[in-house]
């Protein structure tokens, strides 16, 4: 890679608690939430014994106007906010409210656009203080105990088509790595996928790759990114302890229990062995401790493989 892409930063915490884990506090802190939100409202119907109630589902765009304050409008038929803002707090947004992040990028924010008037303008952009905000809300729904909420929340964001600065490498890096900690191995992956449009030959990122799918069980994609990234730096650290841990678990039984592995397969080791045999960091590098157990009853592969490097969009 060339030089300029030199930033290496080792994320050396030694454990796993939520206090190491990223807080939705501080990336709202550093953001600003526009984006438009689907709530669900009681409606009562008649009166007395007669009376009925049932849910009624309205889009709004929200809009951060403080530290614990939004501004909610209505959306109308055109897909345009319409009417009087009403305020709402923080805790009202996560309890009642969902973002749709999707539907406002493919059809509020054309329509904005469309519509031309300067309060529009700013309102339809989307920055990396927007994504930092969505981004805290996610996070929030977790230690809400919400993952459904959360993982829609972060697939949108894994997807989200807008150009701002700050969308690089460097952002989906980082996502990534806090989702990780967070134990969403899959999601992780995703944003790691996302850097990897940015840097394809980034050998730490190819190394968070190859770590995130350890954690998730695979052991075929976890070898495969763990080659390429040798590939790009022979000499990186993490990526030949993490070669050295599968060659040591296939046969040690006791280490793999502490580790929550199973023994790994001999044609996995074989090839990790090779590679230790045969003998410069750019992004954030996420070498917290990769023995972490692992959840009871995940999935895990066991055969050899290779994956295919593909570009967004392609079939």
């Amino acid at each position: 890679m060339k030089d300029e892409f030199y930033a290496l930063h080792l994320d050396t915490g030694n454990g796993e608690a939520w206090a190491s884990r990223p807080s939705g506090q501080a990336y709202l802190a550093d953001g600003a939430v526009h984006c438009v939100f689907s709530a669900r409202t009681a409606v009562k119907m008649g009166m007395g014994a007669n009376s009925r109630s049932h849910e009624s589902l309205t889009f709004r765009f929200v809009e951060q106007t403080g530290e614990d304050e939004f501004a909610t409008r209505l959306l109308s038929n055109r897909r345009l906010p319409m009417g009087e803002a009403e305020l709402i707090s923080l805790d009202e947004l996560v309890e009642s409210h969902s973002p749709e992040l999707a539907f406002y990028e493919e059809r509020v924010v054309p329509a904005m656009l469309e519509r031309g008037a300067p309060e529009d303008a700013r309102s339809a952009s989307i920055d990396r203080r927007v994504f930092n905000g969505l981004f805290g809300l996610g996070l929030l729904y977790l230690e809400r105990d919400e993952p459904g909420r959360a993982s829609a929340l972060f697939a949108d964001l894994a997807g989200i088509k807008a150009d701002f600065v700050g969308k690089n490498q460097f952002l989906f890096n980082d996502c990534g790595i806090g989702l990780r900690k967070c134990g969403l191995f899959g999601e992780a992956i995703a944003f790691f996928l996302r850097a990897l449009d940015y840097a394809p030959d980034d050998e730490n990122l190819l190394y968070n790759l190859g770590r995130a799918h350890y954690e998730n069980g695979d052991w075929t994609r976890s070898l495969d990114y763990l080659i390429q990234s040798n590939k790009f730096n022979p000499g990186l650290g993490p990526t030949n302890s993490l070669l050295g841990l599968m060659v040591r678990l296939e046969t040690d039984d006791r280490l793999a229990d502490r580790y929550g592995k199973p023994p790994v397969p001999p044609a996995v080791a074989a090839r990790a062995r090779q590679i230790l045999a045969a003998g410069s960091g750019r992004l954030k590098l996420d070498d917290t401790l990769v023995a972490s157990p692992v959840e009871p009853g995940r999935a895990r592969s066991g055969g050899v493989g290779h994956v295919e490097f593909k570009r967004r969009g392609e079939k």
